[in-house]
């Protein structure tokens, strides 16, 4: 070997090496970028690398003029799309295709000053906030009363980082204060706490002062294509058991039942389970999603409207705030929860909506809490959509 055949053999190694290292730098930033992005990075990666691979093969045979490893390199690269391109559509077609109920809730147009559906009344002059406003969070479906009660009877303002919904799980633990690296807030509006929530908060020596200002009903549902209309309480406890599996046996198509449910300590799973009694529930379905912070999390499957699903929520998140006629809410032994079913009390699935505490309420805090029960106030929960409590009726449930 000469000194030109030297020089070229050294040449053709170096670029190798230099389109190994780039190649290999851009295979990291990808498996990063998908990781942190992507529900279906188990699969994803592993056809990134087969991509890479191919790419790197595509330079070698062209620096050392080998027409199988071209062929070997154009060959990986195509079934590494391949399967990538088939596992995005197997994910699309089982899972993203369905809607999911909470991605359709525009959450920010019941913000205080900002919402374009924000209720709002005129107070008395008592009831009206100043100086220090409490900092609150909740649940979803409970926001837009809270929000309403922030503008009706709090100065103009932003309230974003003080009044927040997170949902039932997240919001106990923010006003226990226990988990998250900010000061605990003044008060939550939710359902009333599971047994593990009370155990966590006995644990720091806390106590909930829990006043109900007003009844909301609990509900399952379908699809709207689902000819089931109507399940019994013992249909309802076997689905959730396991013990009935197929639509047909419940007078509908033959499809097996899909049961969705939520994650534990939310205030909706917190009714499944008391409606479940010593029932044993379950385990939930599970799917890959993106966490808060990146990385892919095996969490609680949010419902997902497909033909076999069935879900639970609270009336008002399904009737008022997720309206797109997609989904059906249904009878529970022949009673639908209406607004004059949840008032006279005929509907089987009632829970109570809360203003809940756990240390010595502020001045402020107990005039929000008065105002709940006061004319305006109780305009306001019936604008929303739910039915208020009177004073006489929360007192005797806090009894």
């Amino acid at each position: 070997m000469n000194a030109e055949e030297m020089l070229s053999v050294i040449w053709r190694v170096f670029v190798q090496i230099a389109a190994a290292f780039v190649l290999l730098t851009a295979w990291g930033f990808a498996c990063l970028i998908i990781s942190m992005t992507m529900p279906t990075a188990l699969f994803l990666i592993p056809a990134a690398t087969g991509f890479f691979i191919g790419i790197f093969l595509l330079v070698h045979s062209a620096l050392w003029k080998q027409k199988i490893i071209l062929w070997i390199g154009c060959c990986l690269m195509a079934l590494a799309l391949l399967f990538g391109g088939a596992v995005q559509f197997h994910r699309w077609w089982t899972i993203d295709r369905f809607a999911q109920l909470s991605s359709e809730v525009r959450w920010w147009e019941y913000a205080p000053f900002k919402g374009k559906k924000t209720v709002q009344v005129t107070p008395e002059a008592q009831y009206r906030l100043s100086g220090k406003i409490p900092t609150m969070d909740g649940a979803y479906a409970l926001y837009p009363v809270y929000a309403a009660v922030v503008q009706s009877i709090c100065p103009r303002n932003d309230y974003s980082r003080t009044v927040r919904t997170n949902g039932s799980d997240v919001t106990f633990a923010r006003l226990l204060g226990n988990q998250y690296k900010e000061p605990p807030v003044d008060l939550i509006f939710s359902a009333p706490p599971s047994q593990e929530q009370l155990k966590d908060a006995a644990e720091l020596k806390l106590t909930y002062e829990i006043t109900p200002f007003a009844r909301e009903a609990f509900v399952f549902f379908v699809p709207s294509g689902n000819p089931v209309s109507n399940l019994t309480q013992e249909q309802i406890q076997g689905i959730y058991s396991g013990r009935i599996t197929n639509w047909k046996e419940v007078g509908g198509p033959d499809l097996a039942i899909k049961p969705f449910q939520r994650n534990k300590g939310s205030g909706s799973q917190t009714m499944l389970q008391k409606i479940m009694g010593k029932t044993p529930i379950i385990p939930p379905i599970r799917e890959d999603r993106v966490g808060g912070m990146g990385g892919i999390i095996r969490d609680v499957a949010a419902y997902r409207n497909s033909g076999d699903a069935i879900g639970f929520t609270f009336r008002f998140f399904s009737t008022e705030m997720f309206r797109n006629g997609s989904i059906k809410l249904l009878s529970v032994d022949g009673i639908t929860p209406t607004l004059e079913n949840i008032q006279n009390g005929s509907y089987p699935f009632l829970t109570d909506c809360c203003v809940i505490t756990c240390r010595p309420r502020s001045e402020n805090t107990k005039k929000l809490v008065e105002f709940l029960f006061s004319p305006a106030g109780q305009e306001l929960i019936r604008k929303v959509g739910y039915i208020p409590f009177n004073p006489a009726e929360s007192r005797k449930k806090v009894q």
